[in-house]
């Protein structure tokens, strides 16, 4: 199924330029105007900050999926087009492209494969086994990582703190980019501290920020982290059993699809990551019925976060209550 699988989803594969032209460029003046209006208009009209605040939550949402793509090198032919996309994108979300696109490229290699946790960026998973054995110490500092508010208040300020590091796997283009960003972002603080408008930059941008780290940190939960999500060691691993029974298809609706850019689509986005994002609806419907796939709602987020464990007999994540 698999040589099938992949030559049917190859013909997604083609960026449409135009198409990406308006995501890129629609959502860069959408973007970064409002983020301008948001911001200057605190002091004096906070209102219309927070009016604003909808639509500057949605393209950064919009920017970070673009981002994530321009990183697959999937919205151009030419990678050099993906680079000055996927960097406009990551103006606006401050995550830059290069690093990016380095640690989503080690979780698809890596997703769903047990003997390679320690090279998978996602959150940890340990199996019930590896939980029993686990000293009191290590099980509490596990129990905190895999809690609500780990997830949904820590992991968002854990991704703006880590992608300011030039880290040392990264090859000299994407710690130049690195660098760039944290130059960039240093530069906006003094001017902001300056000129006085520093409490109108954290309303009316970081508060905003924040909230769509949130909504990135439960898409990325709920896309492998799901109860009956998959795993195996190295020597079953396949990647075409990963994506489909490893990876979720977030069901949203048409307000959602358009504010995620199609993400939910997961379970196709792994099968074949050079598909663009405006194709993933129609290469879902091209495919599904000849497979298999995992729907998940974000209104199952909580029934979701209470399996914390791998449980290798139940092929399921369970809950600690159940480890005997």
């Amino acid at each position: 199924m698999g040589h099938s699988l992949n030559k049917a989803l190859k013909a997604f594969q083609q960026p449409n330029e135009r198409l990406s032209n308006y995501y890129i460029l629609s959502t860069a003046l959408l973007g970064f105007s409002s983020i301008f209006l948001a911001v200057a208009c605190f002091n004096s009209f906070p209102v219309i900050t927070f009016l604003l605040y909808p639509l500057v939550f949605i393209m950064m949402c919009r920017s970070f999926v673009l981002l994530h793509d321009a990183g697959h090198n999937t919205l151009y032919k030419e990678r050099w087009k993906n680079a000055v996309a996927g960097n406009i994108m990551g103006f606006i979300n401050l995550i830059p492209k290069e690093l990016f696109g380095f640690m989503h490229g080690m979780h698809h290699a890596t997703v769903g494969n047990l003997d390679k946790r320690d090279h998978n960026p996602e959150l940890k998973t340990l199996t019930t086994e590896e939980y029993a054995k686990s000293t009191p110490l290590q099980k509490l500092r596990y129990r905190f990582m895999r809690s609500a508010f780990a997830r949904l208040i820590l992991t968002p300020l854990a991704l703006f703190i880590v992608v300011r590091f030039p880290l040392p796997m990264l090859k000299a283009k994407g710690k130049v980019s690195a660098i760039g960003y944290d130059l960039l972002i240093a530069g906006v603080l003094f001017l902001a501290v300056k000129y006085e408008f520093l409490t109108s930059l954290l309303v009316g941008f970081f508060i905003p920020l924040f909230a769509c780290y949130v909504l990135v940190a439960i898409v990325f939960y709920l896309q492998h982290q799901f109860e009956d999500t998959h795993w195996l060691e190295e020597e079953n691993w396949s990647l075409t059993e990963a994506s489909l029974d490893g990876s979720s298809f977030l069901i949203f609706g048409k307000f959602m699809k358009a504010v995620t850019c199609n993400i939910g689509y997961h379970h196709i986005h792994h099968l074949n990551p050079l598909i663009p994002c405006y194709n993933l609806a129609d290469a879902h419907d091209h495919v599904k019925q000849d497979i298999t796939y995992k729907e998940v709602k974000i209104s199952e987020l909580f029934r979701h976060m209470r399996g914390k464990l791998w449980d290798k007999e139940a092929q399921k994540l369970v809950h600690f209550s159940e480890v005997k």
